[in-house]
């Protein structure tokens, strides 16, 4: 990943949207108001601006980058390929590679089969093609580097093509958390109408949280187009400045296509609707005529060539990308996903509350499933929603923003738990996201809510006594508790009553502060900074790791690469283990074991004429080729679906149909048996494996 900045699409820099200037007779003062002191009612609205580039926020970016640039040189990335080091295991120092922390098995998905597609990608100069990884022009509906149009709105990549693939890969990396830190806190003082440290801090809390941390962070690649793309989209409604106007123009085109081309509905979805009900309840909160409606025409102009040049895009994929499409969505698994929800969340709403203090990789309730998926994000929506309906009875005024963002919430919720009719959840398509997958943008809701209400809060200084705030008191007690109760019955006995003791506390506290029975100033900053301060454990799930090391000074990785080298065309099988395909995937060689990000047809009909076992491999899975033989019916060939994203092959390694699709290299896990190796020879030995060529 790389230091130049060339390529990186300019961050939204406009100067400040100035109001109209007021007329002579007029007794409002140009000046900015500042914010009111607590108990005190503002007498006038605060000036309107947009992103106040003072020196704070110029220092706060200066630092991302700068941390961006010197760690991407130093080849920092945070994967889990430490793994590799006990996984396939050469001798070498089982902490190879690591700087700290420790790689988490877990992520398999990540070490396991990104990481090496990514290197096989890189390794075969970024092809359309790729029959290691999947049919079709896998690279290109999956987000994989490719030498394609497509990459220029996949920024996390640009470094595979500036530098070697370690830069690459560490520019992949801190690309994602850094670039995500930057747009959300710069969409964090817009929203908040500048409040440098509750954005700072919110965006801290939301880009750690589990429900991204424990995903080794894919999802920012969506998150950072998604924000980017609401900026530019309220920097081009409200801007004077025609330069303002055209660059905000490019970077919502730019950002737009960069959302829509991750292709992955289970997210895209509902991340999809949060960003324009935002964009709606920010311009209805601030609708003001005379800065929406200024050189309408240019702004109307922007967004329509915006469109027909995203139309051109899209087109253009589509064409590209049509065959590989139609091949993915009509898989077995995942195939046309269609759910109406109602299966609820893997963990419950609040577990978040407790499995940060007691909850890790190997430790957590069984029927959580796993670390991963039971991750999501804190939630405060319940007080938030109460105290939004008390704020509206004090002052007879709603927060536009602040409401569409709950209603959204509560609209969503409503999906998990309870589900929707069918024709309810098609129209809608949230039938494109299984419940356990819209728990994640769920989740960012919520934090994007509780930031909103902090700031809302720190506007009003509304103060409620007597009886009303005892039973406000009262009820954040009550739920607490019920929390609690929650947590101890869904975990089957893995929590005890005492290990919640603590946890329930710190979180009653916060929820008190969340009500409006106590004012102080810088509460939604102590409050945003507690939520900060409860996240940092976080930045320990993912190791950090300096280069790549755990891959590419492998013996086995080497030898193959070696061989691979001297016969680039060969293809490879490895008869065994599949964690071996992991690894010989990153090599870049073509090899007809490993993952499929999606069915190869044209291989599979070599061993499958007939189409016979056609649901076995049509499918996202991890394959495994062993030796099968049966003298009564030479050349057979069995396939079998074990597992919702897996099979296995069998066949024997002299069988002419592997002869037709040029395998010429097979690794052994073990002691290949005399009439397995009869058609070959031995080309080396790397402790317990054995690597063998054809003999033609």
């Amino acid at each position: 990943m790389s230091k130049k900045k060339k390529s990186i699409p300019p961050a939204v820099s406009s100067p400040v949207v100035k109001p109209i200037e007021p007329q002579p007779s007029s007794p409002t003062p140009t000046a900015r108001v500042d914010s009111p002191r607590p108990g005190v009612e503002p007498d006038k609205e605060p000036a309107f601006e947009l992103i106040r580039f003072d020196k704070r926020v110029k220092w706060f970016l200066g630092i991302c980058v700068g941390l961006f640039l010197l760690l991407t040189l130093a080849k920092i990335n945070y994967s889990s390929i430490g793994m590799w080091n006990t996984v396939v295991p050469d001798g070498s120092d089982a902490r190879r590679g690591i700087v700290s922390g420790k790689p988490r098995s877990i992520r398999i998905d990540e070490w396991g089969v990104v990481t090496p597609f990514m290197m096989s990608q890189a390794h075969q100069n970024f092809p359309l093609e790729n029959s290691a990884i999947g049919g079709e022009k896998v690279a290109l509906v999956g987000y994989y580097p490719i030498k394609h149009f497509v990459s220029i709105f996949r920024p996390s990549h640009w470094g595979f093509f500036l530098f070697d693939i370690e830069h690459g890969f560490a520019w992949h990396w801190n690309f994602v958390i850094f670039f995500s830190i930057i747009s959300t806190t710069l969409l964090f003082l817009v929203l908040t109408r500048n409040n440098f440290w509750l954005s700072v801090f919110g965006s801290v809390w939301l880009i750690f949280s589990p429900g991204f941390a424990w995903w080794s962070f894919f999802l920012l690649t969506l998150q950072f187009a998604g924000t980017v793309m609401l900026l530019s989209s309220i920097y081009v409604f409200y801007a004077s400045s025609t330069r303002t106007i055209l660059i905000s123009g490019l970077l919502f085109l730019w950002s737009f296509a960069s959302f829509a081309l991750i292709l992955y509905p289970p997210y895209q979805v509902i991340l999809g609707y949060l960003l324009l009900l935002l964009l709606v309840g920010f311009v209805w909160r601030n609708y003001r005529k005379e800065l929406l409606f200024n050189k309408l025409w240019l702004k109307l102009g922007t967004f329509a060539v915006a469109g027909i040049v995203l139309g051109l895009v899209f087109y253009q994929f589509y064409v590209d990308a049509k065959s590989t499409i139609d091949v993915m969505s009509n898989t077995v698994y995942p195939g046309k996903r269609s759910e109406t929800g109602g299966t609820g969340f893997i963990a419950n709403w609040f577990s978040e509350y407790y499995s940060g203090w007691l909850i890790d990789n190997e430790n957590f309730p069984k029927n959580w499933l796993n670390v991963c998926e039971l991750s999501h994000f804190i939630t405060f929506t319940p007080v938030i929603a109460v105290c939004t309906v008390l704020y509206f009875i004090r002052t007879r005024r709603i927060d536009p923003l602040l409401t569409i963002l709950l209603g959204f919430v509560l609209f969503t919720l409503v999906y998990i738990e309870i589900g929707f009719p069918t024709f309810l959840a098609k129209a809608t398509l949230f039938d494109l996201s299984p419940t356990r997958r819209a728990q994640v943008p769920f989740g960012i809701a919520n934090v994007v809510l509780a930031v909103l209400y902090l700031d809302y809060m720190r506007q009003q200084n509304l103060k409620i006594k007597g009886g009303l705030s005892f039973g406000l008191v009262v009820g954040v007690i009550g739920f607490m508790v019920y929390a609690a109760w929650l947590n101890l019955n869904d975990s089957d006995g893995f929590y005890k009553a005492h290990q919640l003791f603590i946890p329930t506390l710190f979180f009653m506290g916060l929820n008190y502060l969340m009500l409006p029975v106590s004012t102080f100033r810088y509460k939604d900053v102590v409050i945003a900074g507690a939520l900060v301060f409860f996240t940092i454990p976080n930045f320990k799930i993912n190791p950090v790791g300096k280069g790549m090391s755990p891959i590419t000074e492998n013996m086995l990785y080497q030898k193959v690469r070696e061989l691979h080298l001297q016969e680039p065309n060969a293809r490879w099988v490895v008869l065994g283990s599949q964690y071996l395909t992991y690894m010989v995937t990153a090599t870049g060689v073509n090899q007809l074991s490993g993952v499929k990000n999606q069915p190869d047809f044209k291989t599979m009909r070599a061993l499958d004429p007939t189409a016979k076992r056609d649901s076995a491999y049509n499918r996202y899975a991890h394959t495994v080729y062993s030796t099968y033989i049966d003298p009564v019916h030479p050349d057979t060939v069995v396939i079998q679906n074990n597992f919702e994203d897996a099979y296995q092959v069998g066949v024997d390694p002299c069988s002419p149909k592997l002869r037709k699709l040029n395998v010429r290299y097979f690794i052994f896990d073990h002691a290949p048996q005399p009439v397995e190796i009869r058609c070959m020879k031995q080309v080396a030995k790397l402790g317990g494996l054995e690597i063998y060529r054809t003999n033609d």
